[in-house]
């Protein structure tokens, strides 16, 4: 027994030391549910509080720039899905466990439905047919304006949270798959489709067909007569959320579950755009694996015997994961600079009659969790950065290049460099992410801020000094 038990003592580290980092679920994780991130215009009017869930390892030695931050968006048509629920909760969790501070986030859904009757005796049939067509793109818009809102509430949030912001990696199924290639890959307004986005016509009161099954059940909103029919232009694909974020930060990779893009959005102004890992099945029925209407493998199977459906009215076309290689490989070809990417797909083919008896067999899904979820994690692992923190240049060095007093302050609190500052950006924001402060100030050394009218609670300070970006804490006590 005693030889064994040694035997395991020097086996334990080995074993340990094998593990893959950024690949391996090797730790305990903790989640904070529910993280307030802001509010929202709603399609219809409405305004929406958003949320997100965060997780991040207990029992890591994280990086001294932080831990990697993966965001995952759920899927949904843009009309149902939730953060917390299935694959965006089991990939928030796992990617935690290896190693990653992960958030899965809710976005603004909803679009409106069409006034005509058009009926299906099928679950959610009716739900998809919309007034128009771009419906679709901005509802995928305002998600997109949503999660950058979300990415730079948690990068505002670094410090407390042990993140690296130059390692950012975003991850989306179905609808939250064209949201995350959105928010890596859209870095021009030429790449916006700019007439769907505008003001724009205002709808038609849907048809009361929809009003229960769809509109009340999914809830997206109360009932039609509650609904605003006006379609306001959309602004910026960046959005205004928590804007703007205290520091500057980099979208490493985008993983797309199939998911899919209404036009090419790869043609990037990035010398070093995000590198891309597409996973998709040949025979998904609800993206297109190449380029068709969304929803056309579920339409056409709806079309005979049985069912009889018809055909869902004003749906767009989008490229799927293999019609965004394809469209990448082009561009290659052709000299434009584009992203490198992994595809990954099934060879499953299963129609449309094995998919509605058999769930195990239904392709808008991951065929093997572990599988493509550690491929994907294997492809993050090769573009996470190294941390830029040298022997030269150490965390406690930077500490030193900026101090604060008196900490908790009560009326005024001093800011205090090691030397002068040619320009130094300011940005205090209160617990909420609620800029308090916005101020840049020129050939200073000592900056004095007056906090006198300061609600008492935490503050994080952002300096940027051109060489340095780096933030602090700063706590305001009650009144004497």
């Amino acid at each position: 027994m005693k030889h064994f038990l040694i035997s395991l003592m020097i086996l334990l580290p080995t074993v340990y030391l094998s593990s893959q980092q950024w690949i391996d679920t090797t730790y305990t994780i903790q989640t904070e549910s529910d993280l307030f991130y802001g509010t929202a215009r709603g399609f219809a009017g409405a305004m929406d509080s958003l949320f997100l869930d965060l997780s991040y390892p207990t029992d890591d030695v994280a990086p001294a720039c932080g831990r990697p931050l993966l965001v995952m968006v759920h899927g949904g048509a843009w009309i149902a899905g939730d953060k917390a629920e299935g694959t965006p909760t089991r990939i928030r969790e796992d990617f935690a466990k290896r190693g990653y501070a992960t958030a899965s986030v809710s976005y603004r859904l909803g679009q409106i439905h069409t006034d005509q009757f058009v009926n299906c005796n099928v679950p959610l049939w009716n739900c998809y047919n919309m007034t128009d067509s771009s419906e679709w793109y901005r509802a995928y818009y305002r998600g997109i304006q949503d999660v950058h809102g979300a990415l730079r509430y948690l990068i505002n949030r670094s410090d407390d949270y042990q993140i690296d912001p130059n390692n950012v990696f975003m991850v989306g199924e179905s609808a939250g798959g064209f949201i995350a290639m959105g928010v890596g890959f859209l870095d021009q307004e030429e790449e916006v489709l700019a007439d769907l986005i505008a003001e724009y016509t205002d709808a038609p009161a849907p048809n009361q067909l929809y009003e229960s099954p769809c509109i009340q059940t999914l809830g997206i909103a109360n009932n039609i007569a509650e609904m605003d029919l006006t379609r306001p232009a959309l602004g910026s694909y960046e959005g205004t959320l928590n804007f703007p974020a205290n520091q500057p930060y980099r979208i490493q990779a985008v993983g797309n579950l199939y998911g899919g893009v209404f036009n090419n959005i790869f043609t990037t102004n990035a010398a070093d755009p995000p590198a891309l890992y597409l996973y998709h099945q040949p025979c998904d029925l609800i993206v297109p694996y190449r380029r068709a209407r969304v929803l056309a493998g579920y339409v056409n199977c709806l079309l005979g015997f049985p069912t009889n459906c018809g055909y869902i009215i004003n749906r767009p076309m989008v490229y799927g994961s293999l019609g965004i290689k394809q469209m990448i490989d082009t561009l290659v070809v052709n000299g434009v600079t584009t992203s490198a990417y992994l595809f990954d797909n099934s060879t499953n083919n299963f129609n449309c009659l094995q998919q509605a008896s058999n769930p195990a067999m239904g392709c808008h899904a991951i065929d093997n969790y572990w599988l493509r979820t550690t491929n994907m994690a294997t492809y993050f692992a090769e573009h996470i950065a190294t941390c830029a923190v040298s022997a030269t240049n150490t965390l406690a060095d930077v500490a030193k290049s900026v101090s604060i007093y008196p900490n908790p302050a009560n009326r005024v609190a001093t800011i205090e460099f090691d030397e002068v500052q040619a320009s130094v950006r300011l940005v205090v924001t209160n617990s909420l992410g609620q800029i308090q402060e916005h101020q840049v100030l020129q050939n200073c050394r000592t900056i004095k801020l007056n906090t006198a009218n300061w609600q008492p609670g935490f503050y994080q300070l952002s300096f940027d000094t051109g060489s340095q970006q780096y933030s602090r804490k700063l706590i305001v006590s009650g009144r004497d």
